[in-house]
C-alpha cells in the first residue's frame, strides 16, 4: 500500500504537484509529425477484466473516431494495449514497458485500485500525463499529483460522503444500518460513511459485516431487522450484495435498500431478481447506457456496431461509458495543448478544463490543484417492472 507520506517523498520532499516544469516542458516522447502514441493500460484478464476490458473498449471507440474525423492538430493517435492481468507487479511490468521500451505519450489507465495505487509512487516519478478513468481510490488523487489525472468515477471517499448525505435525507427514524463487506472496499466505504453521518449528527449507526464470498446472510439481517433503522446501506461487490438484497426483502425488513456503486450495473436487477424492485445505488453520473439521450444513443449505436460480442453480454455498461468519456476528455485536452505538443502543454490544458461536457457522464472538471474530474453523484432506482431511473437531483461531495 502506497502510503501519504511516501507519495509527498516522490519529489524529494515536496508535493509532487509542484514538481518543477523541468521534468515535463520539452518533453515529446512519443509525438512525431503525424502520430502520438498513447499506451492503454488494463486489467483485460483476472477478478477485474470486467473494468479492464471497458477500458480498452470505451478508449479504442474514442480514438478510432477521432482518427476518422482527420486526427489531432494533423496527427492521427497510435495506441499499444497492455494487460496487467489484475496483478500489481504485472502492472507495473507493463507501466514500465509501456514507458521505457513503448516510449508513448501518455497512458490511459491503469483500471483497478488493486493495480493503480501499488502503481502509484512509479507513475508520479515518471513524468507521463496519466489518465485514469474507472477505478475510484482516493489515494491516486489525494494529494493531488502533477501528471495523474482522473475523470468519470467517483472515489470511495466522495462516495461515502454522498451516500450519507444522501441516506440521512431520507432515513424518518434517523437510524441507519451499515451492511459492509469485511475487506478494504467495504471498510473503507462504510468508514466514510459513518464518519459523515457522525459529522451530520443525530443519527444512530448500526453495522453488520459479512465475507465476499458468503451466501447466506441471514442472522445479520435479523439483527438489523430488530433494530429500529430504516435505511440500509450495502457496501459491498455486486454479487454478495445481490444475495443481501434479495434475502431482505425476502425476511421483510422495513428499510430502503442503498447500495453503492458496485450495484449500480445494468445487469445488476436481473441478478437480484424480482427482490430489486425499490432498491437504490449511487451512481456516478445521471446518463444511464440504455438511456434515450441523445449522446448516449448516439454512443451506445457505435459501441454495439464495434464490440459485438460485449453487446451480447448486454454492453455497453458503465464501466465502458466512463471510459469513453475519459478517452473524449483526454482528446479535447491534445487538442486545447497545440500542435507544439509536450506533455507539459497536455497538463496545462487539462488543467483548464471546467464542466467539460461531452454527454456521456457528468462534466469534467480540473484545475491547477485539482485532479479530481468529477465530485458528484445521482441516485439510481429500480422500478417494479426492474427497469432503472437516475433520480434527477445531483449530490455533491465538496
Amino acid at each position: 500500500m502506497v502510503t501519504r507520506r511516501e507519495i509527498l517523498k516522490v519529489a524529494g520532499g515536496a508535493m509532487v504537484l509542484v514538481a518543477t516544469k523541468s521534468a515535463y516542458a520539452a518533453d515529446a516522447t512519443g509525438v512525431t509529425d503525424d502520430k502520438i502514441k498513447i499506451g492503454i493500460l488494463g486489467d483485460l484478464t483476472g477478478h477485474a477484466a470486467h473494468w479492464g476490458s471497458g477500458n480498452l473498449a470505451g478508449g479504442t471507440l474514442a480514438f478510432e473516431e477521432i482518427n476518422a474525423a482527420g486526427g489531432i492538430n494533423g496527427r492521427k493517435l497510435e495506441w499499444i494495449s497492455v494487460d496487467s492481468e489484475s496483478s500489481a507487479p504485472k502492472g507495473i511490468a507493463g507501466f514500465k514497458r509501456l514507458v521505457d521500451q513503448e516510449k508513448v505519450f501518455a497512458i490511459f489507465g491503469p483500471t483497478s485500485s488493486a493495480v493503480g495505487v501499488p502503481l502509484l509512487k512509479t507513475m508520479a516519478s515518471s513524468g507521463v500525463p496519466i489518465f485514469v478513468p474507472t477505478f475510484s481510490s482516493p489515494l491516486i488523487t489525494n494529494p493531488p499529483v502533477k501528471n495523474i489525472f482522473r475523470s468519470g468515477t467517483l472515489n470511495d471517499a466522495d462516495q461515502g460522503r454522498i451516500i450519507a448525505d444522501y441516506v440521512a435525507s431520507i432515513s424518518k427514524k434517523r437510524s441507519i444500518a451499515l451492511m459492509r463487506q469485511s475487506d478494504e472496499y467495504g471498510k473503507n466505504g462504510a468508514t466514510n460513511v459513518g464518519n459523515r453521518l457522525k459529522e451530520i449528527g443525530n443519527v444512530k449507526i448500526s453495522e453488520e459485516q459479512f465475507n465476499a464470498s458468503d451466501t447466506d446472510f441471514t442472522s445479520q439481517l435479523l439483527r438489523i431487522r430488530e433494530s429500529d433503522a430504516d435505511v440500509m446501506v450495502v457496501y459491498g461487490y455486486p454479487a454478495p450484495s445481490a444475495i443481501v438484497m434479495r434475502q431482505a426483502k425476502q425476511l421483510g425488513l422495513p428499510v430502503q435498500i442503498v447500495g453503492s456503486t458496485a450495484t449500480a450495473s445494468r445487469t445488476y436487477a436481473a441478478t437480484v431478481g424480482k427482490e430489486a424492485a425499490g432498491t437504490r445505488s449511487m451512481t456516478t453520473t445521471k446518463y444511464l447506457p440504455e438511456g434515450d439521450d441523445a449522446e448516449i444513443v448516439k454512443f451506445r449505436k457505435a459501441f454495439e456496431a464495434r464490440f459485438p460480442e460485449l453487446a451480447r453480454q448486454t454492453r455497453p455498461e458503465a464501466t465502458d461509458q466512463l471510459a469513453y468519456h475519459g478517452a473524449k476528455t483526454l482528446i479535447e485536452g491534445l487538442k486545447r495543448a497545440g500542435r507544439d505538443l509536450t506533455r507539459e502543454k497536455l497538463i496545462s490544458s487539462l488543467e483548464g478544463l471546467k464542466d467539460f461536457e461531452t454527454g456521456i457522464a457528468s462534466a469534467t472538471t480540473f484545475g491547477p490543484d485539482r485532479r479530481e474530474g468529477n465530485r458528484s453523484g445521482y441516485v439510481l432506482e429500480i422500478k417494479d417492472d426492474l427497469s432503472r431511473i437516475v433520480l434527477p437531483k445531483a449530490y455533491s461531495a465538496i
